[in-house]
C-alpha cells in the first residue's frame, strides 16, 4: 500500500471501529426504549446513555449534577471507574486494526488518518452526548479515545506479529518497523550488564507471576458467582427490572467483571478492596457499608474468612513456579554473575519489581467511583498493593532464582593441580 492507500483505509476502518463499538452499546439500549420506555422519553436518551459508556470506556470521566435520584438528593459526583470488559475488547480491535497494514510503504500515514477520524468522532459524540445533567470531561472525551485508539493501533503496526495473508512473514518491513527495533536493540546494548542479563527473563516471569493471579482470581470470581446464585437472584430480584432490563443490568456487570478479577486478586494479597470509602474487603477481615445495587456485588467474600491469610499461597506458588521455569531465558545471568547470591537477589528483586509495577497499573485502571459520596472509592490502592505484592514476591523468588540463577561454571577452565 502506498502512502495515500494506506492513509484512507486506516481512516474508513476507524470509522468502521467507531461504528461497532458505539453500535454494541447503543443497540440492547433502543431494544429497551423501543419495547418498554416511556413514549415521552426521546430515543436520543438511549443514545447518550450509550454515548456515556462508550466514552468511559475509553477513561471520560462524567459529571453528574446535583440533584435527586430515586427520590434522594445527592451532590454532584464523578463516575470515573472504566468497565474494562470494553476497553480490553475496545482494544484488541485497534490492535488488529494497526497490523491489517503491516505490509505498508509508511506508516504515519495510517495513524495520521485513523487518529483525525477516531478524535473527530469523538467530538461528534461527545457533543451529542451532552446534557445539563450528566455531560462528559470536555477535553478528556477527545483525548482519551483517541489516545487509546492511537495507542494499540501504533503498537499493533510496529509489534504485531504477520497474519496468514502475510504467509509467514511481512514482505516488505515499513522504516518505522525498523527505526523502532534498532532503537530498543541499542537501548539494550547501552544499559550495565548486571541490568541488561535481568531485563528479559524479570519481564517473562513478573508477566506470568501477575497472568497467574488474574487466572486464579477469574476461577475464584467464577466460582463465587456460582456458590452465591441465591444472593444475586434476590438482588435482581429488589431492583425490580423487566426481563429486558434484567439483560442489560448483566451486559453492565459482565463489562465490569475484569475489574472485579482484579480486585479479587488484590484480595489473593492480602491487602483487599474497598466499596466505599471506610470498607475493606481483605482476608483478614471485611468492614462493609451499603452496597451499589449490583447483584454480583453479591459474590462479594463478605465475612468469609475460613481460609483467610492461607489465600497468600496463591501468590508464593506463582512466584516460585514463574521463577523457576525460566531457567532455560537466564543463561545470560548465570554467566556474568559470580556468585548465586548475587545473581538470585538481582533476578529476584527484578522480577518482584516488574510484578509490583503491573499490579500497581491494574488496580489503578480499575478502581474508580461510580456514585456519590462514599461510592468515589471503589477498588484498590495501587501503592498498598504494589508494595505488599513487591515484598511477596521477592521472598519467594530470591530464593528460587538460588536455582534457576545459580551461576553455570561448567565453561570455566579447571584449576591445575599443583603437585
Amino acid at each position: 500500500m502506498n502512502r495515500i492507500q494506506t492513509f484512507l483505509i486506516a481512516s474508513i476502518e476507524a470509522a468502521i471501529l467507531v461504528a461497532i463499538g458505539l453500535g454494541v452499546i447503543l443497540a440492547p439500549l433502543t431494544i429497551v426504549w423501543f419495547f418498554e420506555n416511556d413514549p415521552t422519553v426521546e430515543w436520543l436518551v438511549s443514545f447518550r446513555t450509550a454515548a456515556d459508556f462508550w466514552l468511559v470506556s475509553h477513561g471520560t470521566r462524567l459529571v453528574v449534577e446535583g440533584g435527586e435520584i430515586l427520590g434522594i438528593a445527592v451532590p454532584q459526583f464523578v463516575i470515573s471507574i472504566i468497565p474494562l470488559g470494553v476497553t480490553v475488547w475496545l482494544s484488541s480491535l485497534f490492535y488488529k486494526a494497526g497490523k491489517r497494514f503491516l505490509g505498508a510503504q509508511r506508516l504515519w500515514p495510517g495513524w495520521l488518518g485513523g487518529g483525525l477520524v477516531y478524535g473527530g468522532a469523538s467530538l461528534i459524540i461527545s457533543t451529542f452526548a451532552y446534557s445539563e445533567d450528566i455531560y462528559p470531561v470536555a477535553w478528556q472525551a477527545v483525548i482519551f479515545p483517541t489516545g487509546l485508539f492511537l495507542f494499540f493501533q501504533v503498537i499493533g503496526s510496529l509489534f504485531g506479529n504477520p497474519d496468514v495473508i502475510y504467509e509467514g512473514d511481512i514482505p516488505y518491513q515499513s522504516p518505522e518497523r525498523d527505526l523502532v527495533r534498532k532503537y530498543f536493540s541499542n537501548l539494550r546494548k547501552r544499559f550495565h550488564w548486571s541490568v541488561r542479563s535481568v531485563i528479559s527473563p524479570a519481564l517473562r516471569a513478573g508477566t506470568a507471576i501477575t497472568m497467574m493471579l488474574l487466572a486464579a482470581s477469574a476461577l475464584a470470581v467464577a466460582i463465587q458467582i456460582g456458590m452465591s446464585w441465591i444472593e444475586i437472584t434476590r438482588l435482581y430480584e429488589s431492583v425490580q427490572v423487566s426481563i429486558l432490563g434484567a439483560i442489560i443490568l448483566t451486559l453492565g456487570q459482565i463489562a465490569l467483571l475484569p475489574n472485579l478479577v482484579i480486585y479479587t486478586a488484590s484480595w489473593f494479597t492480602g491487602v483487599g478492596f474497598s466499596v466505599g470509602t471506610g470498607s475493606l474487603i481483605s482476608p483478614l477481615g471485611s468492614q462493609v457499608g451499603p452496597l451499589p445495587a449490583f447483584p454480583v456485588l453479591g459474590a462479594l467474600p463478605v465475612g468469609r474468612l475460613e481460609y483467610g491469610m492461607v489465600a497468600i499461597v496463591v501468590v508464593l506458588l506463582s512466584a516460585f513456579i514463574a521463577t523457576l521455569s525460566i531457567r532455560s531465558s537466564a543463561d545470560e545471568i548465570r554467566f556474568e554473575f559470580a556468585t548465586a547470591w548475587s545473581a538470585a537477589a538481582s533476578l529476584g528483586v527484578a522480577i518482584s519489581l516488574v510484578t509490583a509495577l503491573e499490579m500497581m497499573f491494574l488496580a489503578t485502571i480499575a478502581s474508580g467511583g461510580v456514585g456519590p459520596g462514599r461510592l468515589q472509592v471503589i477498588g484498590v490502592n495501587p501503592w498498598v498493593l504494589g508494595l505488599v505484592v513487591f515484598i511477596e514476591v521477592c521472598l519467594v523468588s530470591v530464593t528460587a532464582a538460588l536455582f534457576s540463577a545459580r551461576p553455570d561454571r561448567s565453561g570455566f577452565p579447571k584449576p591445575r593441580r599443583v603437585n
